[in-house]
């Protein structure tokens, strides 16, 4: 019973998070959960804030791994409504060292029906901009975007950005240079 409230919000703070939440998620999913006969954890999950700080080899062993890891926890809470990726900025010297790899996108598309809310804060682990809009196409419930930018052409933002949402809150417009 308890286990209903306990996984409602999910913070991903350290890889050793990361480990236990994929462990636990994957007993459950082979049956070997702790409550035997329970539905997995993951059902109950509705918020997913991650913090992880993918440039400290202490808290994640070996990026790939983690990503992989990372995938397969969001593979795992299909009712996501909010999820908050909140990476901080020290992948690299410039930000946008790490773009967003495409395995955690298609996990998100796995709660396309429920995820209401998407909030990239930090420089880093952004996909790229034909990724964004094509994972936005595919969130057709999506109804409050965060993130530090947006790609538009002639004045125009995608109206596939556009077509749900009631907030969009933007730190900065990059002009598409070329674009017809």
């Amino acid at each position: 019973m308890a286990m209903r409230y306990f996984y409602r919000i999910v913070l991903i703070r350290t890889g050793l998070d990361l480990l236990a939440l994929d462990r636990t998620l994957r007993n459950y999913a082979t049956g070997n959960g702790s409550c035997v006969g329970t539905r997995s954890p993951g059902q109950w999950t509705r918020r997913l804030d991650i913090t992880l700080d993918l440039s400290d080899e202490s808290e994640c062993e070996e990026l790939d791994r983690c990503v992989i890891r990372l995938a397969d926890v969001i593979k795992s809470l299909p009712k996501l409504e909010i999820v908050s990726f909140a990476i901080p900025d020290s992948l690299g010297p410039e930000p946008d060292s790490m773009i967003m790899p495409f395995r955690v996108l298609d996990a998100l598309r796995r709660s396309a029906n429920s995820l209401r809310i998407l909030d990239w804060s930090g420089d880093d682990f952004f996909p790229q901009v034909h990724q964004l809009e094509e994972l936005l196409r595919d969130l057709p419930y999506l109804r409050v975007l965060r993130c530090r930018q947006l790609v538009w052409a002639n004045g125009i933002l995608p109206s596939s950005i556009l077509s749900s949402l009631t907030t969009l809150a933007v730190e900065d417009l990059v002009e598409r240079v070329g674009h017809p």
